[in-house]
């Protein structure tokens, strides 16, 4: 290849086609081009950098971050760029996954990314968010062996307010950790996590080698059995019958759960595993069959219809019950497979042909109806009654679907039939929901019939459906092209068609069939000026711009619809045309520079502010004008696009810093605020007047969001300055605002878990904090970072027991049996929960630490005698309802 490093020429015009071009996969070959053949050009990176933060496909910014880690990485300025991204881009959430995955493999020997990936597992402001199971999968997947990894995938299965992320991390769990000490923990949570994903994912991880003990297969038919979750019942059935198919209990279980009042998900599963694996038990047929017919759901019926498709279909009775079915069955699913295997097996039974008429005369399911005479339309060409049937239906179509096939249909099989092209003219012109076919297939099979021509013209005019005028002025541009009343009609129609789609189809068939025909471009013109319909001018000028690119008028028109235009999206598509095609007239720069500052829509000023900033860099005014439109005060996307120009392609402008200064400190807008302060961590992170920005912020602006995100940029970039961590320490102690507070916690356990005083604050906040929600957080860092110190259990017992808050009481009990089961005082202290933890309900959803307690014994000392003593009496006398329903449902399989 040619280094273009140094050309201009070629950088401009690849950044044009990256930043304008329509087609997704264009412009990613051209920035891949960009990366690699212009990698040396000082402005290359700035370019990718800005793609990567604000093109709107997703795919182009992937691209753009993933050829900056390839060509850039050992730039100092690429990962805090990196996590800068991650942080600030949730609307994406699989661009962040690709970063981070790009991320943790740049970067995996530095220090600071496995905390980098706890602090988004942690942060508040990312609960119930897709970024935070990306980090937990790159943190299990890449540091699998660092010992604390498991313990953090524990934690957060068991503690997480996010049911998906505790699936996340039991999926996890049950992939990179085999021993037995790890999969008997998993299985354990099987039987206390409330969510039923939860469930479902340890049933489909656990014994994936086909290996099983008794103890696993007693499990699983308990969770068939009971599970109150159809989808985890269903799986455990599965995976049952995949287990444990020859032994004796499983098909009395199996034939019990098909007929049973459970869920139709797990009968469904308990059927299909019958007629899979006791295919030769005589009661599996007559299941099926019962089944087939009787069940009340329709999903069930299908799935029985289908086994009996596939094992018995040469059964008499299964024959009759699909005839019955094809017709009477209330689902269409299960009348559309009855119908399939009457006509696969059954195409001379007279019953075939008479179920397939009675179909399309009266299913209440078009798509029925129309597989029917699709289907009598190809298997019965020969029948003199199906013709006649098949005329029937296309006069008297109620459906348009059923009438086009019914058309179709009868041009296939039944062309050579006189009547068969009289009935087609007679449609043509009619009001049938048929014409649409008709017309087609007279302009495909019958163009040099002379009535065709006639009917296509009238139909232009008169038809009072889009559809059918879009078609005949088509048939008309094509194949009768050289007819000297063509044109006039096509142009006639590009002006005065009532659909803007019909008058866009017109002209498109004019610049396909006369584009060097005078009138053609005057036609297209005067649509692009002054169509009534918005989607009308803007093809028309794309047509002008594209065909008649070098006509010295066109230019001028796109201007005269960008300037007087009175729909925006118009002007933007003229602004854009412009630029690409006028770049080289004086004129048209002028132009924009005013659009660019004077029009009344913020879309075309940022279109044509794009413009200035791809083709006219080095203008002076350009720069000018970008800076005006950063102080223009009105937060709205202009203004944030603007600073992302300013910041990115004038970074080393001296006042470009000054202008991010001010808006960091005084935007009246937060996300303004918020991405002024970004840039400036990003881009001026050695300019102390950043870091003094940075900190102002949080101590004294009211938006809680502009705050967390000044927190943010300090935790990444400025952790080891010793004012930062004090900041933290104070916030996390003393400030008013609760979410507030819980991100200094976050933070100080995250980066600064080694420091004793960030210890001794999370300490302090999980034991004292106002707010349940600081408190809760608090106690499972302490928990994950003070586990050697020996206050750690007495703090957790003690909030276990005296806290006022359940969330917390419940947390405590949680982290105690996850790092200190082991404690021979443990198991008599989770007892004690379990019979007087003060929780009264209020609502359904609420989780009851003494369960919560009962569920740890439960898991962690099977082998204790007390355990069913403590059920006993909690299924007797616990005031919980559902307290007293788990102690129940224990016992019965204890």
């Amino acid at each position: 290849m040619i280094m273009l490093k140094n050309d201009s020429q070629t950088l401009s015009s690849l950044k044009r086609q990256v930043v304008f071009d329509e087609d997704p996969e264009q412009r990613i070959a051209a920035l891949e081009e960009l990366a690699i053949e212009c990698k040396n050009h000082p402005d290359t990176l700035a370019i990718l950098k800005q793609l990567a933060i604000s093109d709107g496909c997703p795919d182009v910014r992937r691209a753009a971050t993933e050829y900056l880690v390839q060509g850039w990485q050992n730039d100092p300025s690429i990962l805090p760029f990196l996590k800068q991204f991650v942080v600030s881009n949730n609307e994406y959430w699989w661009v962040q996954e690709a970063i981070l995955s790009k991320l943790t493999a740049g970067w995996h020997d530095d220090p600071n990314t496995i905390a980098f990936l706890k602090q988004l597992i942690l942060a508040d402001q990312y609960r119930s968010s897709n970024v935070r199971y990306a980090a937990l999968k790159q943190l299990a997947q890449n540091w699998q062996n660092e010992p604390e990894t498991l313990a953090f995938l524990k934690q957060r299965a068991v503690s997480d307010v996010d049911e998906a992320l505790r699936e996340t991390a039991v999926e996890l769990l049950a992939e990179g950790w085999q021993d037995i000490d790890t999969l008997t923990w998993i299985r354990q949570r099987a039987e206390s996590d409330k969510h039923w994903g939860v469930r479902l994912i340890i049933i489909e991880k656990l014994n994936q080698d086909g290996k099983y003990d008794s103890k696993t297969l007693a499990w699983l038919k308990g969770m068939a059995m009971s599970d109150p979750s159809p989808y985890v019942a269903s799986e455990a059935v599965f995976k049952l019958a995949k287990l444990a198919k020859d032994d004796i209990d499983t098909g009395t279980i199996l034939k019990q759960l098909a007929l049973s009042a459970q869920a139709s998900e797990v009968r469904r599963a308990a059927m299909s595993q019958l007629a899979e694996n006791l295919e030769n038990d005589p009661d599996t047929l007559s299941t099926l069959k019962q089944l087939a017919e009787f069940d009340q759901c329709s999903h069930v019926r299908l799935a029985a219809v289908e086994q009996l498709i596939k094992d018995w279909k040469e059964n008499s009775d299964t024959v009759a019950i699909m005839k019955k079915l094809a017709i009477s069955d209330t689902a269409s699913e299960v009348r559309k497979a009855a119908m399939g295997y009457l006509i696969e097996n059954w195409q001379k039974d007279s019953d075939t042909v008479a179920i397939l008429k009675q179909v399309v005369q009266s299913d209440e399911c078009w798509r029925m109806r129309e597989l029917a005479v699709v289907q009598l339309g190809a298997f019965w060409q020969h029948d003199p009654d199906v013709l006649t049937f098949l005329k029937q239906q296309v006069e008297s179509a109620e459906c348009w679907v059923v009438g086009e096939i019914a058309v179709a249909q009868l041009t296939v099989g039944w062309k050579e039939d006189p009547s068969v092209l009289g009935l087609l003219k007679k449609l043509a012109l009619s009001n049938s929901n048929a014409r649409v076919a008709a017309i087609r297939e007279l302009s495909i099979g019958w163009k040099d019939d002379p009535d065709t021509l006639t009917i296509l013209k009238q139909v232009v005019f008169q038809d009072d459906c889009w559809h059918a005028r879009k078609l005949a002025v088509e048939q008309l541009a094509t194949t009768w092209h050289d007819d000297p009343e063509t044109f006039a009609v096509v142009k006639k129609v590009a002006l005065s068609d009532d659909r803007h789609d019909v008058q866009i189809a017109a002209m498109e068939m004019l610049v396909k069939g006369w584009k060097d025909d005078p009138e053609a471009i005057a036609t297209i013109k005067q649509a692009a000026l002054s169509d009534n319909f918005s989607e009308v001018r803007i093809a028309a000028m794309e047509l002008l711009a594209t065909t008649w690119k070098n006509d010295n008028d066109t230019l001028a028109t796109l201007q005269q619809i960008a300037v007087s235009d009175q729909c925006s999206d118009v002007r933007v598509a003229a602004v854009v045309k412009l630029g690409n095609e006028g770049k080289d007239d004086p004129n048209i720069l002028a132009w924009l520079k005013q659009q660019a500052v004077d029009d009344p829509s913020s879309d075309v000023q940022q279109a044509t502010m794009e413009q200035l900033a791809t083709d006219w860099k080095d203008d002076p005014d350009t720069l000018d004008i970008i800076k005006q439109l950063v102080v223009s005060g009105n937060c709205s996307e202009l203004q944030q696009s603007a600073v992302l120009q300013l910041a990115t392609t004038w970074k080393d402008d001296p006042e470009t810093i000054s202008a991010l200064k001010k808006l960091a400190v005084s935007a009246q807008c937060p996300d303004l605020q918020q991405l002024a302060m970004q840039q400036l961590a990003l881009g001026w992170k050695d300019d102390p007047d950043t870091l003094t920005i940075l900190k102002q912020t949080v101590e004294s602006t009211d938006e809680r969001e502009v705050r967390q995100a000044a927190m943010q940029q300090l935790a990444l970039g400025w952790k080891d300055d010793p004012e930062t961590l004090a900041l933290f320490k104070r916030l996390a102690i003393s400030d008013e605002d609760v979410c507030v507070r819980q991100t200094a916690v976050v933070e100080l356990g995250i980066c600064w878990q080694h420091d004793p005083e960030a210890i001794a604050i999370i300490k302090q906040v999980a034991m004292s904090d106002s707010s349940f929600y600081v408190r809760q957080t608090a106690l499972e860092l302490f928990a994950m970072l003070g586990k050697n110190d020996p206050c750690a259990v007495i703090m957790l017992k003690k909030l276990a027991e005296y806290d006022d808050n359940f969330y917390v009481r419940r947390s405590a009990i949680q982290q105690l049996a996850l790092g200190w089961h082991d404690d021979p005082e443990m198991f008599e202290f989770f007892g004690v929960r379990a019979y007087s933890d003060p929780f009264v309900r209020q609502e359904e959803w609420e989780d009851n630490p003494r369960q919560t307690a009962l569920e740890v014994i439960l898991e962690q000392y099977q082998e204790k005698t007390q355990i069913f003593q403590i059920l006993c009496d909690r299924a007797e006398n616990d005031l919980d309802e559902q307290v007293q329903k788990f102690a129940l449902k224990t016992l019965k399989g204890f």
